[in-house]
């Protein structure tokens, strides 16, 4: 596991709203990094084209292996691309949609089959579901180790049979080369370390995700490569 550190995301820099730290951010650092977001951005198409064809190529998959009708539990759903993208293609489909950050929904607050929650997982949900699948994406990097075992064993304990964590903050080889690559430059001050961002969170290995898996109950683990970055892990008791 290797801490990261960003300056900013979707060309919306920390610097201009919060001073840079080695803690996590925390609630108030995301009220007011979505308070310029949504100035900076009216709609889905507005964002990186990139980045939108990796969410929706992260909703395809999704879409080929749940049916329509299915009621689907989306923990961190962020601006709601993905969910946004599965209800629009599947007139029956449910989405329950939890987000911590009240003001990240704003896009998909009033799209039909989607259910927004706000809070955190599972004390969020007041009331049993169930749910045909669970999915997290690109929310494993918030949890240092025991942490992020937790959060899977709360999956179980809920009663959700069938899960995906999908994640884009592998540590690899390739990823230790940049890193080592950018430590170096940061050393020589041709770069700014990287270190001198907001810490962003966690890099996992394919192994540690599987252990954590392990250790929280689930049984039966398969890691499928989406692209060329990200790994989605299928999970089930």
């Amino acid at each position: 596991m290797k801490k990261f550190y960003q300056d900013e995301w979707h060309e919306i820099y920390f610097k201009d709203f919060a001073e840079p730290s080695l803690n996590l951010p925390e609630k108030s650092f995301y009220n007011s990094y979505y308070d310029i977001f949504f100035k900076k951005y009216n709609n889905f198409n507005q964002l990186e084209p990139g980045w939108v064809s990796y969410k929706i190529e992260i909703a395809n998959f999704i879409k080929s292996i749940i049916n329509d009708g299915d009621n689907i539990l989306s923990i961190g759903c962020g601006v709601g691309i993905v969910e946004d993208f599965l209800v629009k293609s599947m007139d029956s489909l449910k989405i329950t949609a939890l987000e911590p950050s009240i003001n990240a929904t704003k896009w998909i607050r009033d799209i039909p089959n989607i259910s927004l929650v706000d809070g955190y997982f599972p004390e969020a949900l007041n009331k049993k579901i169930d749910f045909n699948l669970a999915y997290a994406n690109n929310i494993d990097y918030v949890f240092n180790e025991e942490e992020y075992e937790s959060f899977l064993k709360s999956v179980i304990e809920y009663g959700i049979k069938d899960f995906l964590v999908i994640t884009s903050a592998n540590y690899n080889l390739k990823t230790a080369l940049s890193l080592s690559i950018k430590s170096t430059l940061g050393s020589l001050k041709i770069i700014k370390k990287s270190s001198e961002g907001q810490f962003w969170g966690y890099l996992r290995t394919k192994k540690e995700h599987k252990k954590a898996l392990l250790d929280a109950g689930f049984k039966d683990i398969e890691m499928l490569k989406l692209g060329k970055d990200t790994i989605i892990i299928k999970a089930s008791i």
